[in-house]
């Protein structure tokens, strides 16, 4: 066997030994190999959508004289739908509200009460002050979460037409021919 060979087979041992030993360094020191959570990004949302959104508010709000526990259900669905189109992770209800309390602090705890006021609900087992507060928690969240930058245009923008730059003849240099 040469020693080129030799050295490589050195180099693959040493890193398949790295790679077997990388796992139980991992699992000893678990804070130093996690991920941190990256601050999350609202996708844009138009002004008429967000009118949408406050207009089919409005409607359930109205329902909530009639029928408190169907309306607190259809308001915690109508909520989740605005989180979901504004981007907002959907993989859990643990992470939406981390990411609800990075960018609403002060209204992070509305989507959990809306939540569990809409299983009580649900379950029949919701008196209609409980309700009412969820309600207006999650009215205050869904106005922050439509409210919030960044907004594209209702419109697209018309296009600005480019007139094209005169094109300038390149200078001719004079020679002197004596």
């Amino acid at each position: 066997m040469s020693i080129t060979a030799l050295a490589i087979l050195g180099v693959a041992a040493v890193m398949i030994l790295a790679l077997v030993m990388a796992r139980p360094v991992r699992r000893a020191h678990p804070g130093r190999f996690r991920r941190r959570l990256v601050t999350p990004r609202l996708k844009p949302m138009s002004r008429s959508e967000a009118e949408q959104y406050l207009a089919r508010w409005t409607v359930i709000s109205g329902r909530f004289v009639e029928s408190p526990g169907e309306a607190t259900i259809m308001a915690h669905e109508l909520l989740d739908t605005v989180a979901t189109a504004r981007g907002l992770p959907t993989a859990s209800h643990e992470l939406r509200a981390r990411a609800l309390h990075t960018l609403f602090p002060g209204h992070a705890e509305a989507a959990g009460r809306l939540r569990a006021a809409s299983g009580r609900a649900a379950a029949g087992k919701a008196d209609v002050e409980s309700l009412r507060q969820a309600m207006l928690a999650g009215r205050a969240l869904l106005t922050e979460l439509l409210a919030a930058a960044p907004r594209v245009p209702d419109v697209a923008p018309v296009p600005q037409r480019r007139v094209p730059a005169r094109r300038v003849p390149p200078q001719r240099s004079a020679t002197l021919h004596p």
